[in-house]
């Protein structure tokens, strides 16, 4: 079988009915439903990437959406001829390349951590952060199965939700307002809020040592949340891991009240464990809140040759780092959930990814999108909106840092109208875990 098509079908599967329906890739064959190959193995074979330049961008329900190994622009996408359904763009290609993470594969290019930064990703190249265009491929086929079939293949994975919401909190820094929080009142000459800070601090809790705060506020629109903690303290050369020694009374206490109020205890991996399973492994082992389900991997790094086999050999469930830190939308293409690809073993792996859309500092931070609130409100319904056409999963990571009105002033609100404006929508707002163990169910 094709691996390219095996890795399609395995991923569409997570949200469409296709077991048991007659759909041929490649020699076309005698299938109800066809869909064109239009490159063969040696491109894989040959460590290739594709020519932006010279995709062919075709409009379906009135987006125009990229076909990346296309010469003719002017074919139908979905032709009927002696009551056989054909496809005429390779939408398994193209969805292998984008899920599988292939330009991030392939490109040498990467930033100080690393990782595959968006300036240098094909999706800045194709200008579709905004898109999830593997969505669209898959409701290219769904249109072949109900022309084939007469017959729905989309599942009601969210019963009567419209979209699923993953909220998640990375928590780098949860004893430093005082500190940090402090020095930014005193740049604003704000001397009775600094104190204030500190006096909290010093008889009461830290303000960013905020669990309750957060999960009352979540309670509030019907919700729970994933936090990944970090398991390392300090600095691993310049770069920050926590201000927390997870192994404290205070916040083992922390971790119980979480999962005793329905919240998700997940890990954060510390720096440089994305590349390495037994200093991942020893993360897990430190945190000491068994089974750990869920993963994102500190500063959202992620290694496309070593990361999924640190993730398995670590048993893993589902990931959550594949966002970019400089951009808002679909990394990988896509709003759902979906399996990643071990290029190290060359094999569909066993970890679910579910994509990171939105991070706060994304939106706030003048070295990324640096928009005023208004405007970031502004862009991520955008992205709700379109989440919600296909039923997908809208992950949104909120730092606890961003729930104080000390330096990241007006960010609680925001995130606030994040989670009315997804309630309007009819999203179900939940954690990590949920929304895998729902999709592993179906």
């Amino acid at each position: 079988m094709n691996k390219q098509f095996d890795y399609f079908k395995k991923n569409i599967q997570l949200f469409y009915e296709i077991e048991g329906l007659d759909i041929g890739y490649g020699e076309e064959g005698n299938h109800k439903i066809y869909i064109k190959q239009s490159i063969d193995d040696s491109f894989w074979q040959n460590l290739q990437d594709i020519n932006p330049e010279q995709v062919v961008w075709k409009s379906f329900r009135d987006v125009s959406i990229p076909f990346l190994f296309e010469t003719n622009p002017e074919s139908e996408l979905i032709t009927i001829h002696d009551r056989k359904i054909s496809i005429n763009y390779d939408i398994v290609a193209s969805s292998f390349y984008f899920l599988s993470g292939w330009n991030e594969h392939v490109n040498p290019i990467k930033d100080e951590f690393g990782r595959i930064s968006y300036k240098n990703s094909i999706i800045k190249q194709l200008n579709c952060s905004n898109i999830p265009v593997v969505n669209y491929y898959f409701e290219i086929l769904n249109e072949a199965i109900e022309l084939a079939y007469q017959t729905k293949s989309k599942k009601k994975t969210w019963q009567e939700h419209n979209l699923a919401v993953s909220l998640t909190h990375d928590i780098d820094t949860c004893l430093s307002a005082w500190l940090q929080g402090g020095f930014s009142e005193l740049k604003k000459k704000k001397l009775f809020s600094m104190m204030s800070l500190i006096l909290k601090r010093i008889f009461k809790e830290d303000d960013w040592f905020n669990f309750k705060t957060i999960v009352d506020l979540e309670k509030s629109f019907g919700a729970t949340s994933s936090f990944y903690f970090l398991a390392k303290k300090g600095n691993r050369g310049k770069w920050k891991n926590g201000d927390y020694d997870i192994r404290d009374k205070k916040m083992q206490k922390a971790l119980t009240y979480l999962k005793e109020t329905g919240n998700e205890v997940g890990v954060h991996g510390s720096f440089g464990t994305h590349n390495d399973s037994k200093r991942f492994k020893h993360d897990i082992e430190i945190i000491q809140s068994k089974p750990i389900q869920g993963n994102r991997f500190h500063f959202l790094m992620f290694d496309p040759e070593k990361t999924v086999s640190v993730l398995e050999d670590n048993e893993i469930q589902y990931d959550t780092s594949l966002g970019f830190a400089e951009q808002i939308g679909f990394r990988r293409a896509t709003c759902y959930p979906f399996f990643l690809y071990n290029f190290e073993k060359d094999r569909i792996s066993t970890v679910i990814e579910i994509p990171l859309i939105v991070m706060d500092g994304t939106l706030s931070n003048k070295k990324y999108m640096g928009l005023e609130k208004e405007a970031a409100v502004s862009k991520v319904f955008e992205l709700i909106d379109e989440i919600a056409k296909f039923n997908g999963v809208f992950t949104l990571l909120w730092h606890n840092t961003h729930f104080s009105e000390y330096k990241y002033t007006g960010w609680n609100e925001v995130y606030q109208s994040l989670l009315a404006y997804s309630k309007e929508k009819k999203g179900l707002l939940t954690n990590g875990k949920i929304i895998h163990d729902r999709i592993s169910q179906l």
